[in-house]
Formats: structure tokens, sequence, C-alpha cells
């Protein structure tokens, strides 16, 4: 593929930047993306989480916590 004949372009909704702004402003959370219509957050512990629009930061990262260790969702 030669330079300039292809562009990639992923366009992010100001939601998900807002979401991707709070998730970088989380002081348990190392860094956060978007990726395929998604976003994503790791942890200071090296754990990769995915988030929705809405969610509340500390739910969802302590219910993916309870997940990994039981196996079990709370939902």
């Amino acid at each position: 593929m030669k330079n300039g004949d292809y562009k990639l372009v992923d366009d992010v909704t100001k939601a998900n930047q807002g979401l991707i702004n709070r998730l970088h402003l989380h002081p348990d959370l190392s860094s956060a993306w978007y990726f395929n219509g998604s976003v994503y957050a790791q942890t200071v512990a090296d754990e990769t989480i995915k988030f929705n629009v809405y969610d509340n930061v500390n739910n969802v990262k302590e219910e993916f916590r309870r997940y990994r260790r039981s196996g079990v969702s709370g939902q």
C-alpha cells in the first residue's frame, strides 16, 4: 500500500470522548482509548475493562473484579 492511497478513520462520538476524558482523570486507571466502536481503560493493576458512556466507573471496575474472582456476574 502506498502512502496517501488509504486513510483509516475511526470517528469517536462526543459522548465517548467525554467518557475517555473522565477515565483519564480517574486515579485507578492508567490509560483509556477507543477501539472498534468501544471505550476501554487499563487499571494500574494491568486489567483491561470495557466501559459504556453512562457507566459509573467505580461500579464497573468493582463488578469486573468481582466477576474475575467468582466467574459470576452481579447483574
